[in-house]
This record gives C-alpha cells, structure tokens and sequence, in this order.
C-alpha cells in the first residue's frame, strides 16, 4: 500500500472524476462543485493506492487559525476492503508527517468534520478531544468549534453544544469511514445518526502534542 501526499492543485481533471466516481462508489454523493472547493480550500490532498487501484483520499490542509498550527481535515472517502483501517491511518498519518515538517517543536490542533465512529476513532491518540464521552465543554473549547465550523463554512448551521451541524442543502463534504470498522460502543453513542448526504456532520478536534507528533502519533493497535 502506498501513501503520497501532494499539492491538490496539481490534480488533473481526469484524477478530479476518478476521485468523483470513487465517493460515488462509498456512498457519499457528492457534486462536482465540492471538488472544486476542496481544492480552492485544502492546499494538500494525500491519496492512497495500492496495486495502482485507488483506496481513499483526503483533502487537508496545514495553517494557522487564530496563531494556532492546525491540521485540518477536508473531504475525503475510504472505499471498503480488508486494508480499510491501513488506509485511514495512512492518509491520517500522512498529514501528521507534513505537519511534523511544517510545526516543528509547536502543539498542533487537529479537526475536522466526521460522521462514522471510525473517523472519531482517529482522535483517540489525542489529547482534549472535543467533543467526547461524559464530558461537559467550557466556554473556549466551543469557541473552538464555532472558530473550525466557520473555515468550514458551516457555521450558519453549527450547534456548539452539540459539536454539530445541521441539516442543509447539499452534501457535507466530511472524512467519509463508513467502510472501516473501527470506534466501539462510546463513539458510535457519541457520534450518533449523521447523515453528510443531507448536510450533517460532527465537528471533532484534538490536540497534537509536538512530542508525539515528531514520532508519528501512530493509533493503538
């Protein structure tokens, strides 16, 4: 299986429909338009193949929001097979690589919107993960969703309390897992019924320590 991270803008428009054929395939419906705005948005795009054939992707990006170093999650889909959980590590782990490169020696926030456990699931080598279980946010750990919900232009819709956001027009162009079976019993609570196809998502971030970070921040086995 391999890995590789690029510039997004640098995607032909054949790469542009495969990548559209392939979310079509997972189940995510998505128009050509959110292409076009991922890589408006997302500088960085990490795909993963293996045997030449296509195993997912993401859209990212490594910036500052507000002073802080963040990595942001964008649009991205795992299709389903036996190496479905290597494959969202992979791409997950990619940008922490980047970032590691980008942020050396600084704490980095990671967030983006999800609706699987399995996505959720990557923020457990985190630290201060919001939203989680029997956990009651303060006033800045909100403010921090309503900062990320409004990069993702999803703020008109964005419950702060809940971590989510509601119902729109169009298809949210969220870390799409549904194929990797990976969360348990509290994620899958926590995270709930969404559904991106009618606007929907969660909104999770966590935080990145600049130790771990430089060592991968490889996920629990």
């Amino acid at each position: 299986m391999a890995v590789e991270s690029r510039d997004s803008i640098s995607l032909k428009p054949a790469e542009l429909d495969e990548l559209g054929q392939f979310v079509q395939t997972v189940g995510l419906p998505v128009a050509d338009a959110h292409f076009d705005t991922a890589v408006e948005q997302f500088p960085l795009v990490t795909i993963c193949t293996e045997d030449d054939e296509l195993h997912g992707f993401l859209f990212g990006s490594l910036e500052r929001v507000g002073g802080t170093p963040c990595i942001l999650w964008g649009l991205g889909a795992v299709r389903k097979s036996r190496n479905a959980r290597s494959t969202l590590e992979g791409l997950v782990g990619e940008l922490y690589r980047r970032a590691a490169i980008s942020f050396p020696d600084e704490d980095v926030l990671v967030a983006g919107r999800i609706a699987h456990p399995a996505a959720y699931s990557q923020f457990t080598v985190l630290i201060d993960v919001c939203p989680r279980p029997k956990y009651d946010p303060n006033g800045e750990e909100r403010a921090w969703g309503r900062r990320l919900a409004r990069r993702f232009g999803c703020d008109a819709r964005y419950d702060d309390r809940a971590f989510k956001v509601k119902k729109g027009k169009g298809t949210e162009a969220v870390l799409d897992a549904r194929h990797v079976k990976l969360g348990g019993k509290a994620a899958t609570d926590l995270v709930g019924v969404v559904d991106p196809a009618k606007g929907e998502a969660m909104i999770a971030y966590g935080w990145a320590m600049a130790e771990h970070l430089a060592d991968g921040l490889q996920p629990p086995k």
